[in-house]
């Protein structure tokens, strides 16, 4: 079987965008800090039990995992491809942050090295115990047929 030519997204895959999933609690730990930190030899002044400030990459640590069941399955593979973090304010230590997610888009892709590809983003917001909206992340992942992958330098 080749490569689809037309879209394989169908309005009731459509009608998925919006969809949530969440709340999910979540706490920024010192040990889990403490760890990260260490394993990335970083010493900058402004984060630590000192200043009770966590390091946003924090988030990649703490981020609860890729809401899957949100995500129509359209093909028969899937990877993450990137995450991109927006913050509006520092993330504390001890404090619970309550993540939510939401199906944002679904589009697709004909050809390329992965042959017909459909790709999804969700969006997660992170927000306190006041409800205040923290900081946000947008995962965007792919769904694709391992059988239609091209070699490099074949066409």
């Amino acid at each position: 079987m080749g490569s689809p030519e037309q879209s394989l997204i169908t309005e009731e895959h459509r009608a998925a965008i919006g969809r949530t999933a969440g709340p999910v609690e979540l706490r920024v730990r010192a040990e889990d800090v403490q760890r990260v930190r260490a394993i990335l030899d970083d010493d900058d002044p402004r984060y630590g039990e000192e200043t009770g400030i966590a390091p946003p990459y924090i988030l990649a640590v703490i981020e609860p995992a890729m809401p899957w069941q949100l995500l129509p399955r359209i093909l028969p593979s899937g990877i993450l491809t990137q995450t991109e973090w927006t913050f509006r304010r520092p993330l504390r230590i001890g404090e619970r942050i309550f993540a939510t997610h939401r199906l944002a888009d679904i589009r697709d892709r004909l050809g390329g090295q992965y042959g017909y590809s459909v790709i999804m983003n969700v969006m997660t917001e992170y927000r306190d115990e006041a409800g205040e909206l923290v900081a946000t992340s947008l995962r965007t992942s792919m769904q694709f047929d391992p059988a239609q992958r091209r070699e490099r330098g074949s066409e």
